[in-house]
């Protein structure tokens, strides 16, 4: 039995399918009816709803499992006590196998999201358990939130410089790559930087989405404050928005770079897919 906690979003989803396909049986734990109902038709044999901030709901979620797959939610204030209770549960559980879906570049504590996923980090290390530690970049995916943008206005922002290097993974690759460390024991006890091994700017995604899509995509910085609003309007906690105004201030100056595909292409058995090849599927799934 795997169990993933925070199986309904970009890591936790295509971890499914890739697991279904392997004939593993899977317990997601979830805190919507919604998504426990989807996450059924990828092949979950069992789903537990429940309050990941609760105690008692994660042990329940992580009983009788052999290994355990965490997903911390990003951007939530809480999330180091949410990795860690989980981290907990499955220590007095008994799991044999712990893998935590960290961060690229963890160290780079002036982002928060970051500094909370490496306080977790640091539970499953000192857990006694049997770990791994997965660290995916910049998903390519993330496209998907600015996509009407694109295709109704030829137009790509995002909330900091267009023209800094980011490091960037396909989920699909990273869902494969966490469904193998989960089923293959000899990948067990690494710590896996995983990115495609491409460190493009977002004027270059633009310019290979103007190529895919036969008409010009040009990548523009959006007003922070503007983004801050649009937040607001969905909700977001203002910690949330902080936090996530603080980690485009360091692209701003930073971007996201580095790392190569070594040990992706290691874990995957083939060489991870490119950014090209990305958008050229993502045009014709979202067409």
């Amino acid at each position: 039995m795997i169990v993933i906690v925070g199986a309904s979003g970009a890591v936790g989803t295509p971890a499914i399918r890739h697991l279904s396909r392997m004939g593993a049986r899977i317990r997601a734990m979830t805190s919507n009816p919604r998504s426990a109902e989807r996450l059924s038709g990828f092949g979950v044999s069992e789903t537990v709803i429940g309050d990941f901030r609760s105690d008692g709901d994660v042990a329940r979620a992580v009983a009788g499992a052999d290994s355990v797959l965490l997903v911390s939610p990003r951007f939530t204030e809480d999330e180091a006590e949410i990795g860690i209770r989980a981290v907990e549960a499955a220590r007095a559980g008994g799991i044999e196998h712990v893998v935590y879906s960290s961060a690229f570049h963890p160290q780079l504590a002036k982002m928060d999201h970051h500094a909370t996923k490496l306080r977790i980090e640091e539970a499953v290390i000192e857990s006694g358990l049997t770990f791994t530690i997965v660290q995916p970049s910049m998903f390519m995916q993330n496209i998907r939130v600015e996509w009407r943008e694109v295709v109704e206005n030829g137009v790509y922002p995002r909330p900091y410089s267009p023209d800094r290097k980011m490091s960037v993974i396909d989920t699909e690759d990273l869902g494969e790559a966490v469904a193998r460390v989960l089923t293959d024991p000899t990948l067990r006890g690494g710590t896996y930087e995983l990115c495609s091994g491409e460190s493009l700017t977002h004027a270059e995604m633009a310019a290979i989405f103007s190529e895919v899509l036969g008409r010009e995509v040009t990548a523009q910085k959006r007003s922070l404050d503007d983004w801050k609003a649009w937040a607001a309007e969905r909700g977001w906690a203002k910690w949330s928005i902080e936090a996530y105004a603080r980690m485009c201030d360091h692209y701003d100056a930073h971007g996201y770079s580095g790392g190569n595909a070594l040990a992706l292409r290691a874990i995957l058995g083939r060489e991870p897919t490119g950014y090209r090849a990305f958008a050229e599927r993502f045009a014709a799934e979202m067409s």
